[in-house]
């Protein structure tokens, strides 16, 4: 197969790739919103000199200052005298290249110099410059502060490496240097002529800029990327270009007739409807090499982290077993693999320190080979590059030049959940996390009643399997929390709120009772003649106006009991009217999907139907456990989902908040009031109820297992004992 360049211009966005035997090896991205800067010849300004690091930063123009070595500068006012410390650079005695200046001699903040961008800023670094600038041609590469010849040492014949230096050494400039690229091999006279006369031209436009213009500002920019990757890769093993724009494609064929020797490439339109890298099998081919694991051949894999640092390879067998023996398939799977890795370095465009992690070889002859196979495909890799010897531990070291970001900075960008890390916290570390916040800083709230919104995978671990934790700590507080889960929430955060106004009051599951045994009561209270509602009403009524002092006295007063008939009548207008049917088992979590504690209470499925009517909230409330006495247990204080926001809001002993009967929702058909207006001091206790005379005092509460079908006698020592303290 032959090598090919395909050329996509889109309006914002344009992309090369290349071909090589086709094989998808390398793609090049530049957007218009952020072209490429490298090789650019910039005139700065020295902003800041350290020489303490035997650097400076130039001020050349882009968001961050540019970061120029001592060693990538030297004096050019002369333009005779080479880069210190560089290849053929002053050398001291016995041949050993001399020291570079201090960086602190040889500029100063504020001084204006010429200067090349050699690395494109990356990350948080600024671009990295040198002085020693070099403007690539076709065939040559002029050096204007180096004036000697060089040549390629990709062009191995002696013969034509000596012809080649004779004829540019003949007919260049005499102050100016150039070097011979690889495409130079067997080129013709004239063609070397012409690639001088064009650079020298270049250079002089250099020059005169920089004696007009005014630092920082560009003296010389590279060419559009299109015809960047042309100029330097197209080579005669090139057959083809493909571009599908009509001006690229005009103007990569003009070069191509102007600039490229025998044997030219052929230039072809793309037309059609369909795209061209989709036509040609190229998209799903980047997508796949921006996985993290890629797939060999036979059946092994690499695996691809890139880090800060260094980019680490891992070379496994994967389904790959052999057929001999293991020392067998672990050399077949190295050799197959270290050519992958030089197809994803250049493909990813991979800079940096690079480990290569290959599956232990005991075979010192295995592992040679494997290095020269190695070697031998970074041949093709025009980055230059550093490879060590495989160490006993099977690693392999190499460096590789980065002048641009990599594809997956191009292309992508952190993941906005995990910012970067690749894991989260897990549902249960986040829960346990929570609780612990919680008990250090719930207490700085103020208010009885507390929202969480947190993850919905979070919210299952709060009302699963630590419903009872956060039940304990609702009790220790002493404040509702009210879970909610929303989907959009990121798992490892939680928004705690603290709510203003109380919730409406509701009634604990166990408290409703059958409407049979409720209309009984009624029969009864009747019979005894009781009073009816609207003497209840004005009882009511008047004990809002009741001070604290006088409900405390005469709760104490002997016999002033109420019967127990007429407080099981008023604990009942404080609960829903549900119709007859029984209730086997409550309804499943909305969030959790599993079923809640309180199974088989013997109440209709109805009665929570219309209690979870009145709700809409997708949110769970937990009160605090019930005082010393209380007739409702503390596992029952974690109150259905399917209830919401009903949840009954209790109080700890001696809480001087009462449970306000404002906030009391009626059940369809009960006739007590709607609602009455907010912050009314109404309290629910044995004190306020009415008198009455000849009934014996209320058995003290928690003497034995409360039964909820039984008269309600105990409720009002219970709400006694959320109110009043006990002597």
């Amino acid at each position: 197969m032959e090598n090919e360049i395909v050329v996509n211009v889109d309006s914002g966005e344009t992309r090369v790739a290349l071909l090589e035997q086709g094989q998808f090896t390398e793609l090049h991205i530049e957007r218009a919103r952020s072209k490429s800067v490298v090789g650019n010849v910039v005139k700065g300004r020295v902003s800041r000199v350290l020489p303490g690091m035997q650097a400076a930063f130039v001020d050349i123009g882009l968001e961050k200052a540019a970061f120029l070595y001592v060693g990538d500068y030297f004096d050019n006012t002369g333009g005779e005298q080479e880069s210190p410390g560089r290849r053929g650079g002053p050398r001291g005695r016995g041949g050993r290249r001399s020291p570079p200046p201090r960086i602190d001699t040889v500029l100063s903040e504020g001084q204006e110099i010429v200067v090349q961008i050699a690395k494109a800023p990356i990350g948080t670094k600024g671009a990295r410059i040198t002085s020693n600038i070099s403007i690539p041609g076709r065939h040559l590469v002029l050096t204007p502060w180096s004036p000697r010849v060089g040549v390629s040492r990709r062009i191995d014949s002696d013969k034509e490496r000596k012809r080649l230096r004779e004829i540019v050494d003949r007919i260049r400039p005499k102050n100016l240097g150039f070097i011979i690229r690889t495409a130079g091999d067997g080129i013709r006279e004239a063609d070397l002529e012409a690639d001088i006369r064009y650079l020298s031209t270049v250079w002089e436009a250099i020059q005169l800029a920089h004696a007009e213009k005014v630092a920082p500002c560009v003296l010389h920019a590279e060419p559009d990327l299109p015809l960047r990757i042309v100029r330097d890769a197209a080579s005669p093993e090139t057959k083809r270009i493909v571009v599908d724009q009509p001006e690229a494609f005009e103007t990569l064929k003009k070069f191509i007739e102007d600039f490229v020797a025998d044997p030219k490439p052929q230039v072809d339109r793309h037309e059609g409807l369909e795209p061209l890298f989709q036509r040609m099998g190229l998209e799903a081919q980047i997508h796949a090499n921006l996985e993290r694991k890629v797939w060999l051949k036979s059946g092994g894999s690499l695996i691809v982290d890139q880090c800060e640092a260094l980019t680490a390879i891992d070379v496994n067998t994967g389904r790959f077993v052999g057929k001999r023996d293991l020392e067998e398939t672990v050399y077949k799977t190295n050799l197959e693999a270290v050519k992958e890795v030089v197809n994803q370095l250049r493909f990813r465009n991979i800079g940096g320190l690079i480990i290569i992690d290959l599956i232990d070889m005991e075979s010192a002859d295995h592992r040679e080979k494997t290095y020269r196979a190695l070697r031998d495909a970074l041949r093709h890799d025009k980055a230059r590059t550093n490879i060590l010897k495989i160490s006993e531990l099977g690693l392999v070291e190499m460096t590789r030049k980065r002048t641009r970001e990599n594809l997956v900075q191009t292309l992508c960008e952190p993941c906005v959940h995990c910012e970067g890390r690749g894991y989260l916290l897990s549902d249960e570390t986040v829960t346990y996390n929570l609780l612990r916040e919680l008990r250090n800083s719930l207490t700085h709230f103020n208010g009885r009643r507390i929202a969480i919104t947190v993850a919905p995978r979070v919210a299952e671990q709060l009302l699963g399997h630590e419903a009872k934790s956060l039940a304990t700590l609702s009790d220790a507080l002493g404040q509702e929390i009210e879970i909610r889960a929303r989907p959009g929430i990121h798992q490892e955060q939680f928004e705690v709120e603290a709510l203003d106004q109380a919730p409406p009051v509701s009634i604990p599951l166990r408290w409703l009772r059958d409407p049979a045994e409720i209309a009984a009561d009624e029969e009864a209270q009747s019979k005894k003649g009781g009073g009816g509602r609207d003497g209840r009403r004005r009882d009511r009524g008047s004990r809002r106006g009741d001070k604290r002092s006088r409900s405390q006295s005469e709760s104490r007063a002997p016999g002033n009991a109420e019967p127990a008939e007429a407080v099981e009548k008023e604990t009942q207008d404080l609960r829903p009217n549900p119709p007859p049917a029984p209730l086997e088992k409550l309804p499943p979590s909305p969030i959790t999907g599993e079923e809640s504690p309180g199974d088989s209470l013997g109440d209709s499925p109805e009665a929570l139907e219309n209690i979870a009517a009145a709700s809409t909230s997708a949110s769970t409330t937990v009160s605090p456990a019930e005082a010393p006495g209380s007739e409702v247990p503390v596992s029952e204080a974690l109150v259905s989902e399917a209830l919401v926001s009903e949840a009954l809001v209790s109080e700890a002993p001696g809480s001087e908040v009462p449970v306000s009967e404002a906030l009391v929702s009626e059940a369809p058909g009960s006739e007590v009031p709607v609602s009455e207006a907010p912050g009314s001091e109404a309290r629910v206790s044995e004190a306020e109820a009415e008198p009455a005379s000849g009934e014996p005092e209320a058995s003290p509460a928690g003497d034995e297992t409360p039964n909820p079908h039984e008269d309600s006698q105990t409720l009002d020592e219970e709400a006694e004992s959320r109110i009043l303290p006990r002597s």
